[in-house]
């Protein structure tokens, strides 16, 4: 695609199409200043950074006469848009807040021509992001045509053909078409970004404008439920999304001359380098030094890229407010084993599963749980990050200096404790010191990654335990996963189809009651709110035991396992669905058909 951009005098291709006349020899001819004056803003150019038609409006000049001449002066036509009809159908390309932002607004499109009007024609990022949006419109455009206005005239003509559409929507919405009803139904589908107001002089890191948004980043992701916080550097902008329920959702977009200014904010806040950009770094904030309202610390991580520094926050709620083992999502015949698992006297028992599968989380409502003053709890962990309060004793393992989860482990071994938490169990010497420990009278509790509860078994195996020892010290295994909730407030019943039931691979027949949420304002149109746990507990029994020790495969281990009691991730993915907690979309994307 071919488009039309501001002459570069540098490009040897441009020379021939350069006009010949220059803004500074338009200004003296138009009567803008007096060569004096020209001179003068001539040398402050370089001092401020600034452009000269910048300098010529703070100097007086009216904006229409000085864009004008900077028109005039690359080549392009100068307009009032304000007066003038603009094509109805291109604003449905941008949402007015970011027109605004960008400064530019699509008039016209005659295929493959697209018209659009902006306040600074050697904006090339912003007219790049046009073309970008025009494409994902499917505009066919082969070439854009750039026309000149102030920013004044464009601001009120974003203003009066958005509020006109408006109105035209609202006149029109009991008699709608149905290629007018699915413009609207897109349109309302379109999600909502918003553009952060900062204006360019004001984007330092200790502006107020710069404070007040980075702690409103923070307040409204805790608001909205979200685990973390992505600030994603762009050729064109700096994107803030949240990760809510598991996923990504786009919330914010900073203007790209604030972007260092934010991202440096949330180093101050972290006590990291400023003036490091070329590797990662990692910190934590107390938020509550920055807003008394709110008990909560974010581990910060930076990554150097092309577009400027990555960051990512991880949110953590400091108050102690753990979840409890009722509210993990656990059926009746899950919670009976699991209960009388974290009772046993010693032995290790395993959470495992991918990342952000709510491992941690299901280990410290077991702790809770059992931290009571007649028990002693240490944990060894990379890093602390939720403070569990009470009798628990909580340390931060620190690989560099040489403390890592085996050392942590056999330290605990001499501080005379009854349970012990290691966060992850990540090589040979980790799982030899929880199997001794375990035997030597202790409860062990720990994490694997591993995808289900009897392939933990075969994985601690390879790692180079011994059959007997996992057989002598393994209490229970529990695999799982986070899918998410159904929307109580609009759940509906349905009769599941052919389709579903080849979705399910046959686990769900046609005709079979299930649940889906239609969207309201209580879940933002999605559905959806919150997440439940799905489970497969593998209780090591004495015939998983006489298995095990007598070297069985995985698949006799799997068979003993299941014939006695335990429910496979999928069978308990489609318990919950028949139940109406969760979707068939979230058992088919959480969960494996067994076979």
């Amino acid at each position: 695609m071919e488009i039309k951009k501001p002459i570069n005098p540098k490009d040897p291709q441009d020379i021939k199409k350069a006009p010949k006349k220059s803004l500074e020899e338009l200004a003296i001819e138009k009567g803008l200043v007096t060569t004096e004056q020209l001179q003068e803003l001539i040398s402050r150019v370089t001092k401020e950074r600034k452009n000269l038609d910048q300098l010529l409006v703070e100097m007086g000049v009216t904006a229409e006469k000085v864009s004008a001449a900077l028109a005039e002066s690359l080549g392009y036509e100068f307009i009032d848009i304000s007066a003038i009809p603009i094509q109805s159908e291109l604003l449905k390309i941008l949402k007015p807040a970011y027109a605004k932002h960008l400064r530019v607004l699509p008039i016209k499109y005659q295929d493959p021509v697209l018209t659009v009007a902006m306040v600074e024609p050697r904006d090339l990022m912003a007219l790049d992001e046009v073309t970008r949006f025009c494409k994902d419109a499917r505009y066919n455009v082969r070439n854009v045509k750039v026309v000149v206005t102030t920013a004044d005239k464009l601001f009120t003509a974003i203003d009066k053909f958005y509020g006109l559409r408006e109105k035209a929507k609202d006149k029109d919405k009991d008699n709608l078409g149905l290629g007018s009803l699915l413009d609207n139904v897109a349109e309302s589908m379109r999600s909502e970004v918003e553009v952060a107001e900062v204006k360019q002089e004001e984007a330092t890191e200790n502006s107020a404008p710069v404070v007040m948004l980075g702690n409103r980043i923070v307040e409204e992701a805790l608001h909205k439920r979200a685990s973390d916080i992505h600030l994603e550097p762009s050729l064109y902008n700096l994107r803030v999304r949240y990760r809510i329920d598991g996923d990504l959702q786009e919330v914010m977009r900073v203007p790209k001359y604030a972007q260092d200014a934010l991202i440096a904010r949330y180093k101050i806040m972290a006590d990291l380098r400023i003036d490091e950009r070329r590797v990662p770094q990692d910190g934590r904030i107390d938020f509550t030094k920055f807003n008394p309202s709110y008990e909560l610390d974010l581990r910060v991580s930076t990554v150097p890229t092309p577009f400027g520094e990555d960051v990512v926050m991880r949110l953590l709620d400091k108050s102690g407010n753990v979840l409890t083992i009722d509210m993990l999502g656990f059926n009746d015949h899950c919670m009976k084993l699991y209960k009388e698992a974290i009772q046993a006297p010693y032995g290790i028992m395993l959470h495992v599963g991918p990342t952000g599968s709510g491992k941690s989380t299901a280990l410290f409502a077991a702790l809770k749980t059992l931290d009571t003053p007649d028990l002693k709890i240490v944990t060894a962990e990379d890093p602390v990050e939720t403070t569990l309060g009470g009798q628990i004793i909580q340390s931060s393992v620190n690989p560099v200096t040489g403390y890592t989860f085996a050392k942590a482990l056999r330290a605990f071994m001499r501080h005379d404790p009854d349970i012990i938490l290691i966060g992850e169990i990540r090589d040979l010497e980790t799982a030899k010191a929880a199997v001794e420990a375990s035997l030597t009278g202790h409860m062990v509790f720990s994490t694997l990654h591993t995808n289900d509860a009897v392939g933990t078994v075969t994985r601690l195996i390879e790692m180079g335990i011994e059959p007997y020892l996992i057989a002598d010290s393994l209490v229970l295994v529990c695999a799982q996963r986070l899918a998410r909730r159904i929307c109580s407030k609009c759940k509906e019943s349905y009769t599941a189809t052919a389709n579903e039931e080849e979705l399910s691979k046959g686990d769900i027949k046609a005709g079979a009651t299930l649940y889906r949420g239609k969207g309201c304002g209580v879940c933002d149109g999605s559905g959806e709110k919150g997440r439940t746990g799905i489970y497969e507990m593998l209780l090591v029994n004495r015939d998983f035991r006489n298995l095990l020790i007598k070297g069985s495969t995985m698949e006799e281990l799997r068979r003993v396992a299941i014939e006695t009691g335990m429910m496979t991730l999928r069978q308990e993915a489609i318990d919950k669905a028949l139940k109406g907690i969760i979707s068939l979309e979230q058992v088919v994307e959480n969960t494996l058909a067994d076979t």
